[in-house]
C-alpha cells in the first residue's frame, strides 16, 4: 500500500523565504564587529571598545584620568592616567643592559596612540600582549621625546571585566 503525499503544484519564492522557513543565527554586537573587520578590513558600526564605556567609567579612581587617545597631548608629564586600546602593534626593543622593553601602538574609538613598557612590566605582562587584544593601561604621560607618551605601569585584558 503506497501512501500519497500532497505536493503543492505553485510554490513562490515568498513561500520558499518565509520567517519559519530560514533559520536565523543572532550574533552579538562583538562577533559582528569582529566579521566586518574580518571582511572590510575596518570597523564600520562602531569600534570594540565602544562596548566597554560603561564599565571603563566605573573603573576610574579619585586622581585619575579615563583618557582617550585625543586627550593625551592636553595631558601634563608624569599626569597618571587609564586608558583603553585594541592593540595593533608591539615592537620589542633591547635595551643596553640586554633586557626586552615594548613600544606598543594602540587604537581606540579617536585614534591611535603609543604606550611603552620598560623591561620589568613587559615581563610582568607579556602574556596579554596579543595582536588585536582589548587592553586597558594604568600608566602616566611621558613627552622627554617632545611627543606624549604613556610609560605602562599596569595592564589588564579589558574583556575579563564583567
Amino acid at each position: 500500500m503506497s501512501t500519497l503525499i500532497k505536493v503543492p503544484t505553485k510554490t513562490s519564492a515568498a513561500d520558499l523565504l518565509s520567517e519559519n522557513s530560514i533559520p536565523a543565527h543572532h550574533f552579538s554586537a562583538a562577533e559582528l564587529l569582529k566579521m566586518e573587520k574580518e571582511i572590510m578590513g575596518i570597523y564600520v558600526h562602531g569600534h570594540p571598545l565602544s562596548l566597554y564605556r560603561n564599565r571603563l567609567a566605573a573603573l576610574k579612581r579619585p586622581g585619575q584620568i579615563l583618557a582617550q587617545s585625543y586627550h593625551i597631548e592636553q595631558l601634563r608629564a608624569g599626569q597618571p592616567v587609564l586608558i583603553a586600546g585594541l592593540l595593533i602593534q608591539v615592537r620589542r626593543q633591547f635595551t643596553k643592559h640586554h633586557q626586552i622593553m615594548a613600544f606598543l601602538l594602540l587604537e581606540d574609538e579617536a585614534g591611535l596612540f603609543e604606550a611603552i613598557a620598560f623591561p620589568e612590566t613587559f615581563r610582568h605582562h607579556f602574556s596579554l600582549l596579543v595582536k588585536e587584544a582589548l587592553l586597558l593601561i594604568k600608566g602616566k604621560i611621558d613627552d622627554k621625546t617632545g611627543e606624549e607618551k604613556i610609560i605602562v605601569q599596569e595592564i589588564k585584558q579589558l574583556t575579563s571585566y564583567p
